[in-house]
């Protein structure tokens, strides 16, 4: 089966790079999409959630945490460029479960801006996020 690769950067480095693929689930900001070998260029807004790379028969799956930032479908090559991300194994489920307690702490006891409401949402969002994934990953052990 024909396969396609895909880029995972973020501002601060590249999570990974050249991973082989024959199928992706994007979590963008009009709902999930699937990208198949020779699907038409895209170029639009991830939501955080996650995004799943299918290796097939050679590869292994692998899956990530993106937040906010623009996936490029382009012929046979798709770059996340997300604001955060983090590969399935690479998550601090303890972390994750503090990160989540400050966020809803912020939002629960002061009065914030629009600004500071919405960066406190997304970091519940996606610690909220971060523990499902990590929860999956211990169940699978």
């Amino acid at each position: 089966m024909k396969q396609f690769t895909v880029d995972v950067l973020t501002p601060s480095r590249a999570v990974a790079r050249n991973i082989p693929a024959q199928a992706l689930l994007i979590p963008t900001s009009r709902g999930q999409i699937n990208v198949l070998p020779d699907h038409t260029h895209v170029v639009t807004q991830l939501s955080t959630g996650m995004l799943s790379i299918f290796g097939g028969a050679d590869d292994p799956d692998r899956h990530f945490t993106v937040t906010h930032g623009i996936c490029k479908v382009l012929e046979d090559k798709i770059v996340i460029l997300s604001n955060t991300s983090e590969e399935q194994h690479e998550i601090d489920l303890d972390r994750a479960t503090r990160a989540l307690k400050f966020a809803e702490d912020k939002l629960a006891n002061e009065a914030l801006d629009e600004e500071d409401h919405l960066k406190f949402h997304r970091k519940a969002e996606r610690a909220k996020l971060r523990i499902q994934f990590a929860k999956e990953q211990k169940n699978r052990k």
